[in-house]
């Protein structure tokens, strides 16, 4: 038997959510379109509903109790639920249309996604895109809160909450400048590497420490010139002359290759592992599930 529940619940389910995600009311009346006193009420109802305090308001702010945050688990997973409801019996259309948002790494932007999504879009012209780029803790943090559709990022580690599916490996490469002088005509050591000017990648990302803790494995502290926020820009400062750089070498071009003088680094760093992330348990529209197996059309959803 199915217990009675008051009928506005789910309006106050989904309040709830946007206070939790925006850390205010005044926030989340915005992004729904209501008023302040409106989803305060719905906060108010809520708590009392559960018979728990959600937020904690000493501090003047909206921070989640630790019940707080386990119901915010709960309703992202109720309204996934609800999707997959709503569309259970829909036919799925052959015209795909709609949104499609996707947080990933900003290489993976750059340089591994434009195919995929050129040639969607050239198929299916009703359906747009929203893509954000970042390091990992933002790819992992959109995943969780669902703002995301799906994420792709190296996958060294991930949260137990996510689902990897596998796509590709990519090897290491250092790029220097055409008919550089960085090592004399030598091949490029580690060692010769740490003692060149190097431009990598912000350190926030996974990259770098992934380098320099290579680097440390053999006592070696590279001379890092210049860091940057993403890989496009790395490049650029490359072909400049002012340095050589470490990077993954999905995001160098066949055309790219001709630009610089080029170097696997395979016996000196393992390949690194790229997989496209979701949350469990989370809903797929047509136009997503479409998308994704053409990047990988062997998926299996696991969730």
């Amino acid at each position: 038997m199915i217990d009675e529940i008051p009928g506005d619940l789910m309006q106050w389910l989904r309040g709830f959510y946007f206070v939790a995600e925006k850390g205010s009311v005044t926030q989340a009346a915005t992004a729904m379109k209501r008023g302040q006193p409106t989803i305060s009420y719905q906060i108010k109802c809520l708590e009392r509903e559960l018979g728990i305090t959600l937020f904690d308001r000493s501090s003047g702010k909206m921070e989640l109790t630790p019940e707080g945050r386990h119901v915010l688990e709960k309703v992202i997973s109720i309204f996934e639920e609800v999707k997959d409801i709503r569309n259970t019996h829909r036919k799925e259309q052959q015209d795909y249309e709609g949104r499609i948002v996707i947080t990933a790494n900003h290489a993976i932007i750059d340089s591994f996604l434009p195919r995929y999504v050129a040639n969607f879009i050239n198929a299916y012209p009703r359906v747009t895109f929203h893509l954000e780029g970042g390091v990992n803790e933002l790819v992992f943090e959109k995943v969780e809160s669902s703002e995301t559709d799906f994420g792709i990022a190296s996958v060294d580690s991930i949260p137990n909450t996510m689902v990897c599916y596998d796509l590709f490996e990519s090897e290491l490469m250092l790029i220097a400048p055409k008919n550089n002088t960085f090592f004399q005509g030598k091949s490029p050591t580690l060692r010769r590497i740490a003692q060149c000017p190097l431009i990598l990648f912000s350190r926030k990302g996974t990259i770098v420490p992934f380098i320099v803790r290579r680097f440390s494995e053999e006592q070696l502290t590279p001379r890092v010139v210049m860091t940057l926020s993403n890989f496009t820009s790395v490049k650029k400062y490359v072909a400049q002359g002012l340095g050589a750089a470490i990077i993954s070498g999905y995001a160098v071009s066949q055309k790219e290759k001709k630009m610089f003088d080029v170097f696997p680094l395979n016996q000196y760093f393992p390949k690194r592992k790229y997989g496209l992330l979701v949350k469990k348990k989370k809903y797929f529209t047509p136009t997503v599930k479409a998308f994704i197996r053409s990047i990988k059309p062997d998926i299996q959803f696991k969730n």
